[in-house]
């Protein structure tokens, strides 16, 4: 799978473009380019415009919003001076990628995996993943970082396990 091209802000035309607008779908890379688009009414496109060319899914990071609160509101106790980023569309080449909600849930309350991500070193990883121009160079040089390697094996072996149980 090639990565594709990362769309810029069409607000400030400067920056990569890490989320849309959740009526238009304009692309844009802050919290202050959103507040300036936002001065002016947009609206959701036609069908035609919002279908993109591949068949590919779109599905938001919030779909399960129990799992996301329940867990927002766990790490705000612990450190709540930190930034919650805003949750952006992701396309899915397959459907078969998509995690289910009970998948997360055992994510979201494995001690093993909560631990393992309070290494800062790994967050930042993480973070730098999440916001790079191309995660997916990124994510293969991550795996060379033993740390983020056994994390990845932990979530899979929680996932399939999760799975099983279904």
């Amino acid at each position: 799978m090639c990565p594709r091209a990362a769309p810029t802000c069409e607000i400030c035309e400067k920056v990569v473009s890490k989320y849309k607008c959740p009526s238009c779908l304009v692309p844009y890379c802050s919290l202050g380019c959103f507040k300036k688009h936002k001065e002016t009414p947009c609206a959701k496109p036609s069908a035609a415009e919002e279908k993109p060319a591949s068949p590919a899914k779109e599905v938001s990071v919030v779909e399960n919003k129990d799992v996301v609160a329940k867990t927002e509101h766990k790490a705000s106790a612990s450190s709540a001076a930190k930034e919650v980023p805003v949750a952006r569309p992701i396309t899915v080449e397959e459907e078969k990628y998509v995690v289910e909600k009970t998948q997360l849930e055992a994510i979201a309350s494995s001690s093993e995996i909560r631990e393992a991500l309070k290494d800062e070193a790994l967050q930042k990883l993480i973070c730098s993943i999440d916001s790079s121009s191309n995660p997916l160079l990124e994510l293969d040089e991550a795996m060379g970082v033993e740390a983020f390697r056994v994390l990845t094996e932990k979530i899979l072996s929680n996932i399939s396990k999760s799975s099983d149980k279904q």
